[in-house]
């Protein structure tokens, strides 16, 4: 019996011995905790420098010029409500784009200006629900620029505007 006793004991100050030595020489790991958050980007204003406006025709694939005048707006100010930009008599025929040349764009951000660029500096948009059928009729064209909640401001200072644009037409 006395083996016994002295087989438990030995057991026992080995375990001892084992859980204090990892206790001295383990080192608890460091944390680290990581957040995420995202500013939300507040535009005060999104002005916009259209140089061009022009409709192109489905069945010639020529492009009726529209407007060549240099139009300024602050898209931020039209959120809920639209600004005649041009007015054009094209011939006859059937229209199924607009194209909107852009020569600047600069967002004013918490107070700050950036100077943006728009992919391709062009846009083209299919009429919706339909092409316009020009012989008499009225239209008006709704183009929806979708650009204020587009501002993407980069770590580095620069701006690019990723526009989501639909141009809606209704007839008069």
């Amino acid at each position: 019996m006395r083996s016994w006793v002295v087989a438990v004991v030995v057991v026992v100050l080995a375990v001892a011995a084992v859980v204090g030595y990892l206790s001295l020489t383990y080192v608890k790991p460091a944390s680290v905790y990581v957040y995420m958050s995202d500013k939300p980007t507040q535009v005060q204003h999104l002005y916009i420098t259209v140089s061009s406006i022009m409709l192109h025709n489905e069945a010639s694939g020529q492009w009726y010029t529209c407007s060549n005048s240099t139009i300024s707006l602050d898209l931020a100010q039209l959120t809920s409500t639209s600004q005649l930009v041009a007015k054009c008599n094209p011939p006859n025929g059937t229209y199924n784009l607009i194209f909107l040349g852009i020569s600047s764009v600069k967002a004013v951000v918490n107070g700050q200006t950036y100077d943006c660029t728009v992919p391709s500096g062009v846009i083209k948009v299919p009429l919706e629900p339909q092409p316009i059928v020009i012989n008499g009729t009225v239209y008006n064209i709704n183009v929806d620029m979708g650009m204020v909640s587009n501002v993407n401001l980069t770590g580095n200072g620069k701006c690019i505007v990723k526009p989501v644009v639909k141009a809606t037409t209704s007839k008069r």
